[in-house]
């Protein structure tokens, strides 16, 4: 009963961290699209 208990447990908090993971590597990586996008058009607004 124990063991399975830690499972259930292990099992939670590793899909709770997976998720977060996943969830902070997207917003940065959002967030390193954007930059780029606003550079872009930065440099295409001073070639005018």
């Amino acid at each position: 009963m124990n063991g399975i208990l830690l499972f259930i447990l292990g099992c939670f908090l590793g899909g709770f961290l997976g998720v977060t993971m996943m969830c902070l590597l997207q917003i940065n990586r959002l967030n390193h699209y954007e930059m780029k996008d606003k550079e872009d058009k930065t440099a295409d607004e001073e070639k005018l």
